[in-house]
């Protein structure tokens, strides 16, 4: 499909490269001159207005949020700043297959360039994605509003590249596995079909309710007996999910992402001598193994909770794979369990813990991997 990258650097000036690039580079010094959040944000503006600009020249008034990705804790982007809290209201309720219209579209751009989060904004007719560096592209197959589209990002004092494919181009049939829309799971087939749920400790249906998101909140008004509560859920859930596939032992390989105590800005004693002790041979298996695709960190039946404990307050992350099932958390406190057949028993063991889910749906397919 036909793109337009636009960004804001003169290509012309040959040591464009050493303009800034993201949302952290404020206070650093770039040309001689020091970027300031005003400065930052008269760019950012001018990209939020060339796509409003964008969308009426299309006569689009609602874009969908596709392939979604949260990197970061509500906390996290109130402490960095990244967000305000209105915003940080609208980040919660993000989903992927949510339609976005007015001001949340150019609310969500910016989640986007300041990068709190990631995802294709889509229509029919359009779509608007991001890349590194401060990049946006917008695609369509309709060629002769996208020359138009040339003079919208000229007027606005931003630069253009063409391209014949957007350099980040995913086709419909690779899109869909990331976003299918989230149903009860009711119409799904019988069989060894794979199932992909995702678990919540709040009511999905209701997409204003996020009370809390992170661990990290626990130091800003987040109760540390209904954290532990809610882990606990959790946690059992994890346990009896393993104990159901007769999982005995787990195996992490490198590439890991950790999180410091300092980073996460919590006080050390809500983390417990065995969380520590494992946390520190992850780190060291992850800077010493010369081969971790090969040779990976195996995790017995009896450390199983002080992973998961560590999974969930976000000292780490890493997809937990074996041959039948994946295990995944993100930073909105969710779980999201795959595996094949048993879609009923899977869900009475989210169900018994108090807990909610949500099933991927359709297409339903045999032998693929999680997404």
């Amino acid at each position: 499909m036909p793109a337009l990258s636009i960004y804001k650097y003169d290509k012309s000036n040959p040591n464009y490269g050493d303009d800034w690039t993201a949302i952290s580079d404020i206070w650093d010094s770039f040309y001689g001159t020091v970027l300031t959040l005003e400065d930052y944000l008269e760019v950012e503006n001018r990209y939020v207005k060339t796509i409003e600009k964008i969308l009426r020249l299309f006569n689009i008034d609602s874009l969908e949020v596709r392939e979604l990705s949260k990197y970061f804790s509500v906390q996290f982007q109130k402490r960095e700043s990244l967000l305000n809290p209105k915003q940080c209201q609208l980040s919660q309720q993000l989903d992927n297959g949510l339609l976005l219209t007015g001001e949340a579209i150019s609310e969500v751009a910016r989640f986007n360039l300041r990068e709190a989060v990631w995802c294709r904004l889509y229509s029919p007719n359009l779509q608007v994605h991001f890349g590194y560096d401060y990049y946006m592209y917008v695609q369509s197959m309709d060629e002769e509003k996208l020359e138009q589209c040339k003079q919208i990002i000229r007027e606005m004092d931003l630069y253009y590249q063409e391209f014949s494919i957007s350099p980040h181009q995913m086709e419909e049939e690779d899109i869909a596995p990331f976003t299918y829309t989230w149903g009860d799971g009711q119409t799904n087939p019988p069989g060894d079909y794979h199932h992909d749920l995702r678990i919540s400790k709040d009511d999905p249906l209701n997409r204003s309710y996020t009370e809390w998101s992170h661990f990290d909140e626990i130091e800003n008004g987040l109760d540390w007996e209904e954290y532990q509560a809610v882990e606990q859920k959790y946690l059992q859930l994890v346990l009896d999910f393993l104990e159901f596939f007769q999982i005995n032992h787990l195996a992490v390989n490198g590439g890991l992402e950790f999180t410091s105590i300092q980073e996460l800005g919590v006080p050390a004693h809500y983390f417990s001598p065995q969380e520590e002790a494992l946390f520190q041979q992850l780190q060291e298996y992850d800077e010493t193994v010369e081969d971790w695709t090969i040779e990976s960190f195996m995790i017995p039946k009896e450390d199983f909770t002080t992973l998961f404990q560590l999974i969930f307050k976000g000292r780490f992350y890493a997809w937990i794979n074996t041959d039948s099932i994946t295990i995944q958390f993100d930073s909105s406190y969710r779980l999201y369990l795959s595996f094949y057949g048993h879609k009923k028993e899977v869900q009475q063991l989210v169900e018994k813990h108090g807990l909610y889910w949500q099933e991927r749906q359709p297409p339903y397919k045999k032998a693929v991997g999680f997404r």
